[in-house]
């Protein structure tokens, strides 16, 4: 495995600018943009329900899209209507409770000088008006009262008298006066027209304009197009779906909640819930945020206060927690940083309705890096996937010299896919990649061996967490290094891999002479002989090693381990044949079964756990039982074939 620097820095300037571009595009054109992205979202979100429609009643399109658009938009106007109506009552009924508030502040600030003093005098300067002012812009002096003993009415004037100043206002036309009062009424009706419109023509005419998209891609990519926009459509869809039935039930229960607990207006916090929740991270609070205030200034107490944010804590908890993984699965395939800055890129774009878009916009970014590789690094840097794979994170922490982490990343992948999982898709790869960067000199050889060290160490903690119990052994295999020491640490996970299935595995180290080699076999007579090949080379000297074991011993089974590329396994296979070897694996699963086949234990073993010894009974039974006899497998070749025999008559 090797890491290969991404094809998309070359084009990285002419990626920027057109970012650039894109961005002034989307700024100047955001009164056409928004209301087209709404209306792709309600498309995602409708286009289902039409499907639905036509599929159990049987009409045509058109109609479906007809009942469909009428239901949605009758509700998105009722909904509208009853927010109108509380948002109106509210403006009337906050200013009624200014001295509930006020009250409230002082209790906050206790008697005397403290923290919100000056907060408490801003508010009443603010609320009282500015102070009057003399014509030539000098404050004047407030009208003394009089002593107490004065009778009433006999207030002193102030020195300068107050002389009113009459402002006036040319007076403007009766056209200018309607333009400015229908235009900001107008604008928000006219991009919400605009939006029914392009729901309804996207909804009848989808089909027709998805093939219009790939035909403007090309034919030549009517596969990678097509994927694409089934991804996209797919995973916005759903995540629009989900997020939406999520909200909504989430905006109930907390309508429910609030008008039990006596909150007015509640509705209107359950509407603001529901769509506030779309906003990632921040817009929950923001939601819960207004009622608290709200009851904070019109109940006479604090309980209320607190009981409505007790009660919205554990609403979120539980959504958050219980309902959304459940409902959402794997999410959006976003990181949550990446949500982040697209909230507040897309707010900074185009506002509030930014901020709604940021999450299915995002996603649709993330889609297309996948499909388009000079936009792979969308993916990269908004994607939730690891940045590296599981080798490349192993191996850069041994870089680093951090063997905590690069210990806890094993065991983490150990626990998720067992230790052959970890040990083929993890350990060795990065043994790879150390290998090859010490060939190119990218790792020095105290960086090698502190690697090569900590890789053994981190081998044998993973195997004392997740191994399984060693029976004695039936049967041994003498395992050796082909040229490096990198290849050590694989016969280390061979041999906590064929413990428990009753195979010993005897290693040598990479010191060992071919002399050596022949020397061990001779004294153990093993089943088998390992010989590991981690590249780049090795090649020659293991098979070098399988003729002198083959010259040696004619019915000796020899397996090589060949640890790198599959692409070249043909030809490796007529080399170490040639060689004399009996098989060529490429995983330390195959090595596994291929010995487990050739040591003749196709099975592991069960492991026996010795029994208590019973408690006597006072009465001595009439019949004793028969108690089974232990049979230890004594060292030695003779034993072994004897204890095989025995295991296969039972």
């Amino acid at each position: 495995m090797t890491m290969r620097s991404p094809a998309w820095h070359r084009t990285l300037p002419a990626v920027a600018v057109g970012a650039v571009i894109v961005t002034a595009v989307l700024v100047v054109a955001k009164p056409v943009i928004v209301p087209l992205a709404l209306a792709l979202l309600l498309t995602f979100v409708l286009s289902p329900v039409v499907a639905g429609l036509q599929q159990r009643i049987g009409t045509k399109r058109v109609y479906a899209v007809g009942l469909t658009a009428l239901l949605t938009f009758s509700a998105m106007g009722g909904v509208g209507y009853v927010v109108a109506r509380q948002i109106t009552g509210l403006a009337v009924e906050l200013p009624l409770h200014k001295g509930r508030i006020r009250g409230k502040i002082e209790d906050l600030r206790g008697t005397g000088a403290g923290p919100f003093s000056e907060l408490l005098k801003m508010v009443r300067d603010l609320t009282e008006g500015p102070a009057p002012t003399a014509p030539d812009g000098t404050p004047s002096a407030p009208a003394t009262k009089a002593p107490e003993g004065d009778p009433p009415g006999s207030e002193k004037p102030s020195e300068a008298p107050v002389r009113p100043v009459v402002l006036t206002q040319p007076k403007e036309s009766g056209l200018s006066t309607l333009i400015e009062s229908v235009v900001p009424v107008v604008e928000p009706l006219a991009a919400a027209a605009l939006v029914v419109i392009l729901v309804l023509f996207m909804l009848i005419n989808q089909e027709d304009l998805r093939d219009r998209l790939i035909g403007l891609v090309g034919q030549s990519r009517l596969s990678s197009t097509t994927r694409a926009m089934e991804d996209a459509t797919g995973r916005v869809g759903r995540y629009l779906l989900s997020v939406l039935a999520v909200n909504i039930v989430f905006g109930v229960l907390f309508a429910a909640g609030l008008w039990l607990i006596g909150v007015q207006f509640a509705f209107l916090w359950g509407f603001l819930a529901a769509i506030l929740r779309f906003i990632p991270f921040v817009g929950t609070w923001a939601a819960a945020s207004f009622p608290i205030l709200l009851s904070f200034a019109m109940s006479p107490g604090w309980a209320q206060p607190l009981t409505v944010f007790g009660f919205f804590v554990v609403l979120d908890l539980v959504t958050a927690n219980v309902v959304e993984p459940i409902v959402f699965g794997h999410g959006t395939g976003v990181s949550p940083i990446a949500l982040l800055v697209a909230a507040a890129f897309w707010a900074w774009v185009w506002g509030p309705i930014g901020l709604l878009l940021a999450t299915p916009l995002t996603v649709c970014l993330v889609v297309l890096g996948q499909y388009v590789p000079r936009l792979g690094f969308l993916t990269l840097l908004l994607g939730n996937a690891p940045a590296l794979p599981p080798p490349a994170r192993l191996y850069q922490r041994l870089f680093a010299r951090d063997k905590r982490e690069a210990g806890e990343r094993v065991a983490e992948y150990a626990a998720l896919e067992g230790l052959e999982g970890a040990f083929d898709d993890m350990v060795i790869p990065a043994l790879v990649i150390a290998r090859r960067d010490r060939a190119q000199g990218g790792l020095t050889p105290d960086g090698e061996e502190f690697a090569l060290t900590t890789t053994r160490e981190i081998i044998a903690e993973v195997v004392a967490k997740h191994g399984l119990p060693v029976p004695p052994p039936l049967a041994v295999v003498v395992a050796c290094p082909a040229h490096h020491a990198a290849e050590e640490p694989t016969l280390d996970m061979l041999a906590a891999l064929l413990g428990p299935d009753g195979v010993r595995v005897d290693a040598l180290t990479a010191r060992s002479l071919p002399s050596d080699v022949v020397e061990h076999v001779e004294r153990l007579k093993p089943e088998a002989v390992f010989v590991a090949v981690l590249p780049p080379g090795g090649l020659s000297q293991a098979a070098y090693l399988c003729r002198v074991l083959r010259k040696k011993f004619p019915a000796l089974k020899i397996v090589v381990g060949w640890w790198g590329p599959e692409r070249s396994y043909d030809k490796l296979l007529v080399k170490m044949r040639k060689a004399g070897a009996s098989y060529v694996t490429t995983t330390l699963q195959q090595s596994r079964t291929q010995l487990r086949h050739v040591a003749d234990v196709p099975n592991p073993p069960p492991v026996v756990a010795v029994p208590p010894a019973p408690v006597p009974a006072p009465v001595p039974a009439a019949v004793p039982a028969a108690v089974p006899a232990v049979v230890p497998v004594p060292a030695g070749r003779k034993s072994q074939l004897k204890a095989k025999a025995v295991r296969g008559k039972s």
